[in-house]
């Protein structure tokens, strides 16, 4: 049973113990919405009266989580653990901390349009268990860190928090790996993760084990302690036993560090297995690639984008824009010729974010702003050849906008309240008419409005299935472009709208596919495989002529704009989904199984819970990453 608990006092108190400083760059969660909280058995959740739904969900999902991690990994902290939902910000993120307490913050949007997050049943079962495994790993102090516990309380120290001394790959994939092995999505499941470890060691940069748990600017900066961790994890597992990972983590408490004692190996002589079988693996790459058709050698236009996303030529074919982030300078929109060239800044951004083309030239795009001194809420904004931006909308939360063929109007993402929809724009008057209302279990991402304007191309997921489908210009259901288990995104229309070009990596590797689509009734073809890269390949575009097939390459160094001829009626056909993508297929398994339909029973958990009442979590560990890029 949930008990609403009233007292204004304990409330405020709640809020202001848990409002912890967010993550860089991220907004404070605000403390003047009107909370509430309520307590379940293990948890206290607080959260603004308006996600009241989602909170009793956030609960029930954490109660289930905190039963199969306490059966398949370790017993649980002692304690309350404290969950604080948020909706202050427009971004797909959470984190958990143990000072002073067990805390879990996790911010109320799905992360349908992220390429690297995007595979899940139920984004917010995958985040919760996310989070709550770094609660169980760090929280443990076994005898080292309980006596230093007790001694000095729950100071984040490694003396009283054991844990914490690992590599960042063994703490972010060890929650990494639970996401994937006790639901049924994850990274791990997903062909992201794989992308780049497969790119790393094709192109020479493979990670060592002293190199995969750090975070710096050469890509991919923090996201190899996810990536690298949870795959060694899983090799290891698969390896020396899936019900070890608790004994691991029993081990580090007890003696203050990682060491090989549990496994018997050296974790530096595994990784080097690992890496050898990998790199093994590839020798038949091209053969297994031949099976689909010829393999793709992109011209490649750019070089250092590091995150080269979204390239489109402008209406007239005299320029390519894309959106760039190198490290080294802020987000922006960068125009060169569309034979590749010098390229020059058209006007900063805050994220990486979508955009379109006007017909007078401009451009319409998303923008993340602070609105007060909480809440950071993306707008649309237009700007201009010579630079000069304009806003649209205010504290309208829209993004990806798509725009009609005359310019006066644009269709867009409404973010909210842990849902998405669609609506369309005003550019003139921010008017804002809704198309798809947002619906629990629906989830929109990247509209593409066809030339004529009579149809609306987007990436739709409902039912675990992230599919492209195709809607009339009110919104109404169309064709399903797309129905399976692979991920389908990121659609876009060729100019004379006779095809609809996306990604999918339904052959186990990012592609660009295409249909050719009736303009009269919008029904679309069979689908063609239009790139058959070793890599990766997304963000798919073709220029006003029909002539080349712009994309965002997938490189060691991050994504690159690369371009191929466009010829749809020569591409071969598009494979079936592969077998990983049939329901419960090709799935990382912890003993304890997954968490979504039945719990498994309570079990002995790997490790002995010897610490001191006042039990911690992880100081400062990111859940799945900022919408900022794949």
């Amino acid at each position: 049973m949930l008990h609403l608990a009233r007292s204004r006092f304990l409330l405020l108190a709640a809020v202001a113990g848990l409002l912890a400083a967010p993550p860089p760059g991220q907004a404070q969660v605000p403390p003047d919405e009107a909370w509430r909280t309520f307590e379940t058995e293990h948890f206290r959740i607080t959260f603004p009266e308006h996600l009241g739904e989602l909170a009793t969900r956030t609960g029930d999902v954490a109660e289930r989580a905190h039963e199969a991690l306490s059966a398949g990994f370790r017993a649980g902290p002692r304690g309350t653990i404290d969950i604080v939902l948020t909706d202050h910000v427009d971004v797909s993120n959470g984190f958990a901390r143990f000072s002073p307490s067990n805390r879990i913050v996790l911010y109320a949007r799905p992360p349908v349009d992220h390429v690297a997050l995007a595979y899940f049943d139920d984004w917010l079962e995958q985040l919760v268990v996310h989070e709550l495994a770094h609660v169980f790993h760090i929280d443990y102090g076994g005898g080292f860190g309980g006596f230093f516990r007790a001694l000095f309380g729950r100071q984040p120290f490694i003396l009283t928090f054991p844990g914490s001394n690992v590599p960042g790959w063994v703490v972010e994939g060890l929650a990494t790996w639970y996401e994937s092995a006790l639901t049924t999505g994850g990274r791990v499941r997903g062909t992201y993760h794989e992308m780049v470890l497969r790119t790393a060691a094709l192109e020479g940069r493979f990670e060592s084990i002293g190199r995969a748990g750090g975070n710096s600017p050469q890509w991919p900066g923090g996201g190899r302690r996810y990536i690298y961790g949870s795959l060694f994890f899983e090799h290891l597992l698969e390896r020396h036993g899936r019900d070890r990972m608790g004994e691991i983590v029993a081990d580090v408490a007890r003696r203050g560090g990682l060491t090989p004692r549990v496994l018997g190996v050296s974790l530096t002589s595994e990784w080097n297995a690992w890496r050898d079988e990998l790199h093994a693996g590839l020798e038949h790459l091209d053969a297994e690639l031949a099976r689909f058709g010829p393999i793709t050698e992109p011209e490649a236009l750019t070089r250092g984008a590091r995150q080269g996303l979204h390239p489109a030529v402008s209406p007239d074919g005299g320029s390519l824009v894309y959106v760039r982030s190198d490290g080294r300078s802020d987000p922006r929109l960068v125009v060169m010729p569309p034979a590749g060239g010098d390229a020059s800044t058209l006007t900063r951004t805050n994220h990486l974010t979508p955009f379109d083309f006007l017909p007078e030239g401009g451009i319409v795009f998303a923008q993340r702003e602070y609105t007060d001194r909480y809440r950071r809420y993306s707008d649309l904004h237009v700007v201009t050849p010579e630079g000069s931006v304009r806003r649209v909308t205010e504290d309208a939360r829209l993004a990806a906008p798509a725009a009609g063929p005359g310019g006066d109007w644009a269709v867009a993402v409404a973010d909210g309240e842990g849902t998405t929809g669609l609506v369309r724009v005003d550019l003139r008057t921010g008017t804002i008419e809704e198309i798809a209302a947002p619906a629990a279990g629906t989830y929109w991402a990247y509209p593409a409005v066809s030339p004529d304007g009579r149809w609306i191309a987007a990436s739709r997921w409902s039912g675990g299935r992230h599919d492209v489908v195709i809607l009339d210009r009110n919104g109404g259901s169309a064709h399903a472009v797309t129905h399976d288990r692979a991920l389908d995104f990121a659609p876009a229309w060729s100019a004379d709208g006779r095809h609809l070009v996306w990604s999918s990596d339904r052959t186990g590797t990012p592609n660009i596919l295409a249909v050719e689509v009736d303009p009269r009734t919008g029904a679309p073809g069979a689908p063609r495989l239009l790139t058959n890269v070793r890599t990766g390949a997304a963000f798919p575009s073709v220029d006003p002529a029909g002539d080349w097939l712009y994309f965002s390459g997938y490189h060691a160094d991050g994504w690159e704009i690369e371009r191929v001829p466009f010829a749809p009626d020569l591409a071969p056909p598009a494979p079936e989904p592969a077998a990983r993508f049939d329901d419960g297929a090709s799935a990382p398994t912890a003993p304890a199984g997954a968490i979504p339909d039945t719990l498994p029973a309570s079990a002995a958990a790997a490790a002995d819970q010897d610490g001191p009442a006042d039990q911690d979590g992880p100081a400062d560990q990111d859940g799945p990453a900022d919408q900022d890029g794949p």
